[in-house]
């Protein structure tokens, strides 16, 4: 379920652009937000396919179903299968660009399941890239038209919460092992990656609150809360717990709170005219 969550992003677009309540929009987001969990599912199992020799010596992912058995790699095939096609089959549905962009998502994945996860700098772009073809996907799939400062928030927010997962796994050295990459890593690197990806995530937020036009600097508002989901963000991952993000927010009643705050302050932007 968490990571079923992550689909959700399909709806920023036509959240932010204010008509996902339309009738038509509401039923393209929900077809595109199945979609994603059809293809992202087949992925997950084709990774954890591959890496279920390396996942059952790491205490954190030897749990999973594949890993600990509770699912056969039979069972996981014929599941791969049926995720494919339904993922396929209600593809057809929305629009060609949305076609487009869960391909690109699932090919992406396939190639960072199929060696690129060994690659430094190319695993951290295809993991965050997975976040901002979410975001693109919804806004094809409801034909919302996307600002540029959107879609640069799209693609470093999601590279800021990988690198710090990336500095905590670093930090774990019996993690080490089991993900090679991050032996070619350097604190120093990882540092200035994050340093980048959260300067460019809050100008080009910045850059879209005040291009609103709007009565009420609600928008506006929300840069605070923004930024202290992110501070606290990074501060809670130096404790070491960065390597399950979802546990790090939703877990902190400070980050959940903020981001309650901003979610109402971002909807009244929108809806809350005049």
């Amino acid at each position: 379920m968490k990571q079923w969550s992550k689909n959700s992003l399909v709806a920023a677009a036509p959240l932010a652009a204010g008509h996902i309540f339309a009738s038509q929009t509401i039923f393209k987001t929900l077809a595109a937000f199945f979609a994603f969990c059809a293809i992202a599912s087949a992925s997950y199992i084709i990774n954890d396919l591959r890496d279920i020799e390396i996942d059952r010596k790491n205490p954190a992912k030897s749990t999973r179903p594949i890993a600990s058995g509770a699912v056969t790699q039979s069972a996981a095939m014929v599941l791969l299968f049926l995720s494919l096609v339904a993922g396929i089959v209600i593809s057809l549905f929305l629009p060609i660009a949305f076609q487009i962009a869960i391909a690109a998502y699932f090919f992406m994945t396939l190639a960072y399941s199929l060696g690129l996860k060994h690659q430094p700098v190319l695993e951290l772009i295809i993991v965050s890239s997975g976040f901002a073809l979410r975001a693109i996907g919804g806004a094809t799939a409801t034909h919302t038209p996307s600002s540029k400062w959107f879609l640069m928030v799209s693609v470093f927010a999601p590279l800021v919460i990988v690198t710090t997962k990336r500095i905590s796994e670093k930090n774990n050295v019996d993690h080490q092992d089991l993900r090679p990459v991050l032996q070619q890593y350097s604190n120093s690197f990882l540092t200035f990656v994050l340093t980048v990806a959260a300067g460019v995530s809050l100008t080009s937020y910045s850059l879209w609150a005040f291009s609103l036009v709007e009565v009420h600097p609600y928008a506006q508002l929300s840069l605070i809360f923004i930024c202290i989901q992110l501070f606290r963000y990074v501060w809670l991952s130096e404790s070491g717990k960065g390597e399950v993000p979802e546990d790090l927010i939703f877990k902190d009643p400070i980050s959940v709170i903020s981001m309650l705050i901003t979610a109402t302050l971002l909807i009244l932007s929108v809806y809350a005219k005049g």
